[in-house]
């Protein structure tokens, strides 16, 4: 089996832990300023166990970053956990979702995703075509978690991991069929390692060890066009959709921002620690040492025998934030006569304008990186566009485009699915339909778009009466 390189995220070398711990290596000093001499964490961050990483090797599996040999796959795990643990990132793709998938669904005219061929946008069909259309839908096709469910948590798949996977299950019962739309987590699939050319197939397993997958085994399901046929004569087929151009799998759409979400998710842990544990700083301590018959205080090799590297790395896992159970409290005695122990505090840093200067700069960065303002987001908004009317200009020029853009790029991976299913069901004239989603506001918004082609028009622009800020036709 050849080894396959993967979408590695930078450097691919795997990451050694001692590279990033300053105890346990010391660099000979340069006589030049070095810019770029600071060790980048991320890379210890993401860097499998050897676990997991035998796993990928005797299993034959794709890992979401490195190779198969010396895997990385725990960078899908760190990407998660920015969606969660970055309140900006976190909340752009929450919000992008509710407004492209939180209104109802529709049935549109089906058009090409990249021509517009007849002058203007899908519209929705009649009411006698959709409710045809409805009632083949309801009737052959499940979503799981229904449609809109389905819909928001392939789109946030896609942000969060810049991958989506769904599986479609084909069953037939005297004659009729029944297709099963299922959504899997990004962390539940992996490829196997194919050579190019051969089908591709995706494993599905909620756990990734050696144990479970003893026990368990892993389901294997082709990528479509491919199916898999079971022993109850089900027929299961996987989709995948990815951003990017990458082999295997796909990354956010948003990367260039990861160290901004990493920056907001470090802030919040830190100040959590710091205030709900007593945290204690940075230290700078030095006592005497003992008779030198006795050894040393600082004794490595006793430390080593407890499972630390070094008395270093002991006391910081004792004392400091690296342990999850940190001592609040060192006693310890003396001899008698030995001169104090000298403690200097290198203080935390509990500046807050620091805090909100640098926080807002990473909360800037993210919304442009998602195409989203501050106005969409909920913040005030004291420069630029004022007046009643400014969130809705704000909305139509600068978020309806993106809002619209997400929308179509995940209902083009959908619409596909169901195309696939009645091409099955021998009902191809289904295709001339697509689903598509309303936005959950806009039914307002199509109402100030109708005031302000009912105001005077000069030159052929609407004035939006917002002191002089205005909006071409159409919106």
């Amino acid at each position: 089996m050849a080894e396959s390189t993967l979408n590695g995220c930078c450097d691919e070398s795997p990451a050694n832990p001692k590279d990033f711990n300053p105890k346990m290596q010391r660099r000979r000093r340069s006589g030049k300023l070095q810019l770029f001499d600071i060790q980048n964490p991320i890379p210890a961050e993401v860097a499998d166990a050897d676990e997991l990483k035998k796993v990928f090797r005797e299993y034959h599996l794709v890992p979401y970053a490195g190779s198969t040999m010396d895997s990385g796959h725990s960078l899908l795990v760190w990407y998660l956990s920015l969606a969660k643990l970055s309140n900006t990132h976190g909340t752009c793709i929450s919000k992008l979702g509710k407004y492209a998938f939180g209104g109802k669904a529709v049935f549109v005219s089906t058009e090409d995703p990249e021509y517009q061929i007849t002058g203007v946008e899908p519209k929705q069909v009649s009411p006698e075509t959709g409710a045809a259309y409805y009632e083949a839908l309801t009737q052959n096709v499940t979503f799981s978690g229904g449609a809109r469910n389905f819909h928001r948590s392939v789109g946030w798949s896609t942000k969060a991991t810049g991958n989506a996977f769904v599986e479609l299950v084909m069953a037939s019962t005297l004659g009729q069929n029944h297709f099963n739309i299922v959504y899997h987590k990004p962390t539940h699939c992996l490829y196997r390692n194919t050579e190019p050319g051969e089908m591709r197939v995706i494993g599905v397993s909620p756990i990734w060890t050696e144990e479970y997958i003893r026990r368990k085994g892993i389901r294997w399901v082709p990528l479509y066009p491919n199916f898999v046929k079971e022993s109850d004569g089900t027929l299961r087929t996987m989709f995948h959709h990815k951003s990017g151009e990458n082999s295997w799998y796909g990354r956010p759409d948003t990367d260039f921002a990861d160290l901004q979400k990493a920056q907001e998710a470090q802030h919040a842990l830190y100040l959590i620690k710091q205030a709900n544990a007593n945290f204690m700083g940075q230290l700078i301590i030095e006592v005497e040492d003992d008779n030198p018959e006795n050894g040393s205080a600082l004794d490595d090799q006793d430390s080593q025998l407890k499972g630390f590297d070094s008395f270093a790395d002991e006391f910081e896992h004792n004392y400091t934030m690296k342990s999850d159970d940190p001592q609040a409290v060192l006693l310890s005695s003396r001899p008698f006569g030995s001169r104090p122990m000298f403690v200097f505090q290198v203080k935390p840093n509990t500046n807050e304008n620091w805090y909100k200067v640098t926080g807002d700069d990473a909360a800037d960065r993210i919304m442009r990186a998602h195409g989203c303002t501050k106005r969409f987001l909920g913040f005030e908004v004291t420069s630029g566009l004022s007046g009643a009317d400014a969130y809705f200009t704000d909305h139509i020029v600068n978020m309806e485009p993106v809002i619209n853009e997400y929308r179509n790029e995940i209902l083009i991976f959908t619409n596909s699915i169901l195309s696939a299913i009645w091409d099955l069901n021998n009902t191809p004239q289904l295709n001339e339909i697509s689903l598509s989603f309303t936005s959950p506001i806009q039914g307002v918004v199509d109402d100030f778009k109708q005031r302000q082609q009912n105001q005077p028009q000069e030159n052929g622009i609407l004035n939006n009466g917002i002191r002089g800020s205005q909006i071409q036709s159409g919106g």
